[in-house]
């Protein structure tokens, strides 16, 4: 890969002055920080999850430089707001490598954590690592140096489908982005439904703001299906619209949702109406007691006035991962943390085996659970 970093050995050897204008990361003898990069919806409709990532995964890395950092350096997380754009994460992705001179990229949230993430940081020569996204492209491995925390849209899908076959529905509907993701959800639903012999009833897409545009024809469609249940796969903005408008037109089946849609921020939107709703989980429950990593979980959020919640558990998850292959890292450099990676074994959190999965490696068995809100605000499983 000719790129500047490849081009920076010979450079380096040819010009013993040109240290001064080494990347961050390049340094070995200086205590300058280990930079991650990230791209997420810091503003916009999107933030509450981008900044959740964020927050959780600068407490990790704060606790790992208490305890001496990675060799006495202390990992520094860049964190650039896209406003959920894909175009914007594109651009932030050549600013964090450029200006920033970033080790790798972590933690992307959004829009452009599907497609622009990964192959900016193929341009640029750099991991990327626990985007929060289940798309199939993440995991197809025509990008290298991709690294994924979660279970897969399909995944999820399957579990849905599986669910709901065994209490008895047959005819489910979807409503998705008219996007890429959105097409993926579409297709991995057509497919699996199929396999098991349930009915597709009714899909229909929705724009990213669930506009008044785009939601008669969306309710009108899905509602011609008659589907017992629904999966909601736009973002939580959208899909609280359309459940509001969907509702209103007297709907009264069942809600799926996916992980990266039914956090939080949907019930808060919905309220009252988010009782009932069935959503998809990657990491474990949070709340319990009985598992060692939830315990842990809860203890590390009390520390850093941290809200426990699934989105936190999975950035929580994922950066002590990194700091793991970090430390494992016999140098550093994007290359030698790529090889960390890929030789990282499986943690086990207690309850819970975790582990950043390349699509070059061996395929592991994903993690998906089940949980509905509560009529009190509460997930229960």
């Amino acid at each position: 890969m000719a790129t500047r970093r490849a081009l920076l050995g010979s450079a380096l050897a040819a010009a013993p002055s040109l240290l001064l204008s080494l990347p961050a990361w390049a340094g070995t003898e200086s205590k300058q920080p280990i930079r991650l990069g990230q791209s997420a919806p810091i503003s916009g409709s999107q933030a509450k999850l981008g900044r959740v990532v964020r927050d959780t995964a600068n407490a990790v890395f704060a606790e790992a430089n208490a305890s001496g950092g990675i060799g006495g350096r202390p990992i520094e997380l860049v964190t650039l707001d896209d406003e959920d754009r894909a175009e914007t994460t594109a651009v932030n992705v050549k600013l964090l490598s450029s200006q920033h001179q970033v080790l790798a990229l972590f933690g992307f949230v959004g829009a452009g954590a599907h497609r622009a993430g990964p192959r900016g940081a193929q341009e640029e020569g750099l991991p990327y690592i626990a985007p929060v996204s289940g798309a199939a492209e993440l995991r197809a491995g025509a990008a290298p140096w991709v690294y994924t925390l979660r279970a897969s849209h399909l995944d999820e899908i399957n579990y849905i489908a599986r669910h709901t076959h065994q209490i008895g529905i047959e005819r489910m509907g979807l409503v998705f982005e008219y996007n890429s993701q959105g097409w993926e959800l579409r297709d991995a639903l057509i497919d699996t439904l199929k396999a098991r012999r349930q009915e597709v009833a009714s899909i229909s897409s929705i724009d990213h703001e669930g506009s008044r545009y785009s939601l008669p024809g969306a309710v009108s469609a899905i509602l011609k299906g008659d589907p017992q249940a629904v999966i909601l796969g736009a973002d939580y903005v959208a899909s609280a619209r359309f459940v509001r408008a969907i509702r209103e037109a007297g709907f009264t089946g069942l809600f799926y949702t996916l992980s990266t849609v039914g956090g939080r921020a949907l019930m808060e939107q919905l309220g009252p109406l988010a009782a009932g709703m069935s959503v998809t989980q990657v990491v474990p429950f949070p709340w319990t007691q009985t598992l060692q990593v939830s315990r842990n979980f809860q203890l590390f959020c009390e520390r850093h006035h941290i809200a426990v919640s699934f989105e936190a558990m999975e950035a929580y998850l994922a950066a002590q991962l990194v700091v793991d292959a970090l430390r494992r890292a016999k140098q550093v450099s994007p290359t030698k943390l790529a090889e960390s990676l890929d030789s990282l074994p499986a943690h086990d959190f207690g309850g819970y085996i975790g582990t950043l999965q390349s699509a070059r490696g061996v395929a592991r068995s994903a993690y998906v659970d089940l949980t509905v809100y509560t009529r009190d605000g509460r997930f229960v499983r």
